[in-house]
């Protein structure tokens, strides 16, 4: 069992500081690095959490009026780089104008005026010549060979041309 004993005034702070320093040798750092596979980069728990892609213009349900429609688009959680580059965690933006995103594990195709690939790594494209109507709009992610990622960062939106 151990006992406490009071310390002379002059001696506490030492005693106070030594303490401390032992605490933090301890622990309380830096969390210890995760075992990945050969050339991958641990991504951090929050960052994988977050990770999505936002439609952020127009919003969704939006009347525009008939002309160019612009799209911009957020990252959250990921980094955006242009296509060809293999950057763990990150991955290029792609619009789906009216169709239907690619199967999982298939190459985005591409089709003007409808889908749309952002490979320069920019997270805003103006579509020149929108039908009236009502149509639909999805941003798909995808990596440096322009596949989906996986999991899948899809943001859709519905929006009205008048």
């Amino acid at each position: 069992m151990m006992t406490l004993r009071r310390l002379p005034s002059g001696t506490r702070w030492v005693h106070t500081s030594i303490f401390t320093l032992v605490l933090a040798a301890c622990g309380g750092g830096e969390p210890e690095p995760v075992d990945t596979p050969a050339g991958e980069a641990a991504a951090p728990v929050e960052a994988m959490s977050e990770r999505r892609v936002e439609i952020t213009e127009p919003v969704d349900g939006a009347v525009l009026e008939a002309g160019p429609v612009l799209v911009r688009l957020e990252a959250h959680g990921f980094t955006v780089v242009p296509a060809g580059d293999t950057t763990p965690n990150s991955g290029h933006h792609h619009l789906f104008l009216d169709r239907d995103v690619s199967p999982a594990g298939e190459p985005i195709p591409q089709e003007p005026g409808h889908i749309i690939h952002l490979g320069t790594g920019v997270s805003e494209y103006t579509f020149e010549a929108v039908e009236p109507g009502e149509h639909r709009l999805i941003a798909v992610v995808g990596n440096a060979v322009h596949v989906p990622v996986d999991p899948p960062l899809v943001d859709t939106i519905r929006i009205t041309v008048e």
